[in-house]
């Protein structure tokens, strides 16, 4: 976009979508396309959206459930030496649910997040979300309300080592370890993921251990 800024994209597929520790596809794969622009100037704009396919057996709420997510987002990006931060809202809406579940579904959060490129083949990050739309509703009260993720990645030679763990207030907590690799110019990797829902409030009985194997390419 000329020296006002750049945009970026990626598309890639997935044997599984899962959404902060939560599989949002019932066990089947999903393709995604996803876009960013960054602004030029010191203090950047970020403004990025994406799209991801699902059609599930059944949906994830009572109705006639949905075939696709969009996700749009807004916020501002500072590098400080070796950190970067960033803060802003997300907004996640299913144009194709019913009426009654798409206003059930769709959420709005302010994020904020950090990276912090310890040494050239270490580096960690930080994610914290609040949700801006009342969570959901249960019997015992709001959950779906606060997200927070630690992880870091290390590069091991012929891959690279990524691990997370993601608490999901009174929802789910998981952890995350997997290998990442660039193949010819596409991004190859495996990730381990397990689950620890919260019974209470999470009565879905699948994916509490998956397997995700995924492959982009940025463009």
């Amino acid at each position: 976009v000329g020296t006002i800024g750049e945009i970026t994209g990626t598309i890639g597929a997935a044997t599984h979508y899962v959404s902060k520790g939560l599989e949002q596809n019932r066990d089947k794969p999903t393709a995604s396309l996803t876009g960013e622009f960054a602004s030029s100037s010191d203090i950047q704009v970020i403004l990025g959206a994406g799209i991801f396919a699902a059609k599930p057996d059944k949906p994830v709420t009572a109705g006639t459930g949905y075939d696709y997510e969009m996700n749009y987002y807004g916020g501002l990006r500072k590098a400080i030496d070796k950190i970067i931060l960033e803060a802003g809202y997300i907004y996640i809406h299913y144009p194709s649910a019913s009426k009654g579940d798409e206003l059930a579904l769709n959420t709005g959060a302010y994020y904020g997040k950090a990276s912090f490129q310890a040494t050239k083949d270490t580096s960690f990050r930080v994610y914290y979300e609040q949700d801006d739309t009342n969570g959901a509703k249960v019997t015992s009260g709001k959950i779906l309300q606060n997200y927070a993720e630690v992880g870091f990645s290390h590069n091991i030679g012929p891959a690279t080592l990524n691990a997370s763990y993601g608490d999901y207030k009174k929802a789910v907590k998981h952890y995350k370890v997997g290998l990442s690799k660039e193949i010819m110019g596409y991004n190859v990797s495996a990730d381990y993921i397990d689950n620890d829902k919260t019974k209470q409030n999470i009565t879905d009985k699948h994916d509490n251990q998956l397997l995700v194997l995924s492959v982009s390419k940025s463009f």
